[in-house]
């Protein structure tokens, strides 16, 4: 009998026993002392959240939870909740531990929060990206910075692991796995968690919930598996309520549809849009974008690397997002390596044209990646200027108006018969600088020359061929400067009779997107047109008809006169990233859409003549779309150059070879060639192609990188490139050599994919107008030169990169910058 009850004790211990070390065990306390211990007078705090991984539990009563043992837990880890700050977030599971003890002190909670979004910096050396992040949070106080992946590889993961953490940022830094940080090791995510931690957690902010969701997939092979990382989710999910508003954070996106649907396994999914996701938060496809999708009113948020140039050129760029007391979301993207910017736009250097009779238009470009600009304030002397006698102690300055990210604008009545003033304008940023320039000026009398001008695509036609057979005097003069009321990218301006147009994007909250139409005459807006999402290239116009795709590819067909919508076509583009391209008409057809969504389209109809079917994938193109009389040449970077019968379809050749496959500048069809500019590795190359076969005739090495969106000019003994770096060359036709080169100043910010050295980059197709050729640059200012020498013939500064090529006419020209402003300089 005794021996039978000892053996049933035995057992009950080895029960016990096996019960306990299948078990991990720990606390959440309140560390009322902030020394990281639990003393006796500190209570246990009810209710905290705290996973291994897999399973997620709440503490007890009295602050002890208890987690199954999961064999592929690496960390215990607390959830902190909106009230709580842990200085400890995890503790690396081992076996010596008895207890994960976590200690919390008190925060209050906050209505509202903010965060900045970094991702795929990929990089592994200091450059100024950093240090505008850290201007730009130390000016926000954000109450945290992620990281959304592609930290890459092991050496970028070491160089952020030193340079961008709480300690650096002055904000808690917190990180995302991406496919590019998924390297060789036990498991993919290793060099990962010895970093920075767990790959999967969340937390809370206000009344928000965050969660941070691992890569599936990369480099080499993780050590979680999608229905760990589901069950975990549905887990985490079944620990808050419902209707609590969630924040979710991955290297990439989930859908582009309306149903937010994570797929664990073949028969059990979950459906986020019943636990009130508010939005899902990437990056990976180094491109911006802010999407709505469809009535749920979830957003998704693209952002491209706030260290480089972006795949489909999105700017060097960071994302601001705040989160108010309902748990909505707004963003605004900040652009990096702008050194702090203020730049008279009107008066444009010492002349301001009136047109109207009683006020007059001042404009300032204003821009810092250091800190957002908190106002802009002016002050107009009179022709005596800004001295020790017209300048009062106390004297007021006045308020301008924020028309867009980097532009300011007032109006100002002058005093008859007084003509002269000058003009001073301050800029005071949220770090406590403060940014000042003037200007003195000339106010005179507007021009009223009417206009009836066509200008329907880029370059003035659908070749490309950006030719003008008249001249220009020496100088120009600035007649007007309106804003749009956001950024313009490589939506160029186009003309029709005495209208001009062009459109802007907002990649920050996709609310600001509108195609506008101006008089060419005085500037004055005649009508505008809000778009789903933002226009980012090339509008056209055929049969008063004007025709623009945005990025979710929906293509829209204004009239020129009204504004009215005559018709309007879902592409079905529904991919990532959003379109890019431009269009292109030959006056009855418009060719729009990029892979399965290229088009030809009835520009009085809107019907659908055919749509592609011979291709897909790849990345879409910045490239502008070409025509000869009968084909359609079109382009996926990463993918390769097609050509397409442009009455059916039919594809009839693709290049992918000799760096025409990662080509981004735009293709000119001239003497029955195409010409076509490109980077094959360290050389530039100018490819002479016939357009019936795709073969090869000719090629040029350019000695220059043509990395960007620009288009050759030739002549009968020249061929000009503008290129992505360091400026635009002239070669000798026959034999290729290189007549001159000229060299701009470095970019205000990069566009073209990776750039970050100051590369002294041209994004806009220049145009020939005689001997003289007139471009932009991202540096922000506007040049011509003689043609034939390479030599300055006049600049003028916008202070603003310049994205847009010129439409121009015998009495001037119009051109936009990326500050949402669209110019009218007149030939002097």
């Amino acid at each position: 009998m005794n021996k039978t009850v000892n053996q049933i004790i035995f057992l009950f211990i080895i029960f016990i026993s096996h019960e306990v070390t299948s078990q991990i065990k720990g606390s959440v306390f309140l560390d009322e002392n902030g020394n990281g211990l639990k003393d006796k007078r500190e209570k246990g705090i009810e209710g905290a959240i705290v996973s291994n991984g897999l399973e997620v539990v709440k503490t007890d009563k009295k602050g002890v939870f208890t987690l199954p043992i999961w064999e592929k837990a690496r960390f215990i880890t607390i959830y902190p909740g909106a009230t709580q700050s842990a200085k400890t977030r995890y503790i690396k599971v081992d076996k010596s531990i008895k207890t994960y003890n976590f200690p919390i002190q008190k925060k209050e909670i906050k209505k509202e929060v903010s965060f900045i979004q970094v991702s795929d910096t990929e990089t592994f050396e200091y450059k100024d990206w950093l240090n505008n992040l850290k201007s730009y949070s130390n000016s926000i106080d954000p109450d945290f910075i992620i990281h959304t992946g592609d930290i890459c590889y092991e050496s970028g993961m070491t160089w952020h692991a030193d340079n961008m953490t709480t300690k650096t940022m002055n904000a808690p830094v917190y990180y995302c796995i991406g496919n590019h940080d998924l390297v060789k090791g036990n498991y993919g995510e290793e060099y990962f968690e010895n970093k920075f931690g767990p790959g999967w957690y969340a937390f809370e902010e206000g009344k928000a919930l965050f969660v941070i969701t691992p890569m599936m997939g990369g480099d080499f092979k993780p050590g979680y598996t999608r229905e760990e990382i589901g069950n975990w989710l549905q887990n985490l999910l079944d620990s808050y309520p419902k209707e609590m508003p969630k924040y979710f954070f991955n290297h990439d996106y989930l859908t582009n549809g309306d149903e937010f649907v994570f797929k664990i396994n073949d028969n059990k999914e979950i459906l986020l849009n019943n636990y009130n996701i508010k939005a899902w938060i990437y990056g990976h496809r180094h491109a911006n974008i802010t999407k709505l999708h469809g009535i749920t009113n979830i957003k998704s948020y693209s952002t491209a690397t706030a260290a480089k140039g972006g795949i489909d050129h999105s700017p060097s760029s960071f994302r601001v997002i705040k989160i108010d007391d309902a748990g909505s979301s707004s963003s605004d993207l900040v652009w990096t390596f702008v050194n702090d910017q203020l730049q008279i736009v009107s008066p444009h250097h010492d002349e301001l044209h009136q047109h109207g009779k009683e006020h007059v238009h001042l404009s300032s470009n204003v821009y810092s990646s250091n800190s957002p600009i908190d106002s802009v304030k002016y002050k107009v002397y009179d022709e005596k200027g800004l001295t020790w006698k017209t300048y009062v102690k106390g004297s007021e300055m006045h308020h301008m108006t924020q028309r867009s990210d980097w532009n300011w604008e007032a109006t100002f009545k002058p005093e008859i018969p007084n003509n002269n003033y000058e003009l001073a304008i301050e800029a005071y940023l949220k770090n406590g600088k403060v940014l000042y320039d003037k200007q003195k000026f000339t106010i005179k009398p507007g021009g009223n020359k009417a206009f009836d001008n066509k200008w329907h695509n880029l370059a003035g036609n659908s070749a490309h061929d950006a030719v003008v057979n008249f001249n220009h005097t020496k100088d120009y003069v600035l007649e007007w400067v309106k804003n749009i009321g956001s950024n313009i990218y490589m939506s160029s301006p186009i003309l029709h009779e005495n209208h001009v147009f062009t459109a802007s994007f907002d990649d920050g909250n996709a609310e600001k997107n509108y195609i506008v139409c101006f008089d060419t005459q005085s500037g004055q807006e005649v009508w505008r047109y809000q778009t789903r999402n933002g226009i980012k290239n090339q509008m056209v116009i055929a049969r008063d008809i004007l025709i623009a795709t945005d990025m979710q590819g929906y293509t829209y067909a204004l009239n020129t006169t009204s504004g009215h919508l005559v018709w309007e076509k879902d592409l079905k583009y529904n991919r990532l990233p959003g379109f890019i391209s431009g269009l292109v008409t030959d006056g009855t057809m418009v060719f729009t859409g990029f892979g399965e969504t290229l088009s030809a389209i009835e520009v009085e109809t809107g019907k659908t003549t055919w749509i592609n079917s011979d291709w897909t994938g790849g990345y879409g193109s910045t490239t502008t779309m070409t025509l000869t009389p009968k084909i359609l040449i079109t382009s996926a970077n990463w993918g390769a150059l097609y050509a397409h019968d442009k009455n059916t379809g039919e594809l009839l050749w693709k290049r992918n070879d000799n760096g025409l496959r990662f080509r981004d500048g735009n293709i000119l069809f001239k003497e029955d060639k195409l010409w076509i500019a490109e980077n094959d590795g360290a050389k530039g190359t100018l490819h002479v192609l016939e357009p019936k076969t795709g073969e090869s005739i000719k090629t040029i090495e350019t000695h220059i990188e043509n990395k960007s969106t620009t288009t050759p000019i030739v002549t009968p003994h020249s061929i000009y490139i503008a290129g992505s770096d360091p400026g635009i060359a002239s070669y000798e036709r026959t034999t290729g050599k290189l007549k001159w080169l000229f060299e701009v100043e470095p970019a205000l910010f990069y566009t073209p994919q990776y750039y970050s050295d100051h590369q002294r980059s041209i994004e806009t197709t220049p145009v020939l107008v005689g001997d003289e050729l007139l471009f932009g640059a991202m540096d922000g200012w506007l040049y011509k030169l003689d043609a034939i020498t390479g030599k300055l013939i006049w600049k003028t500064n916008l202070g603003a990169p310049i994205l847009t090529s010129a439409a121009v006419t015998k009495e001037g020209f119009f051109i936009c910058d990326f500050a949402g402003n669209i110019y009218y300089f007149k030939n002097k």
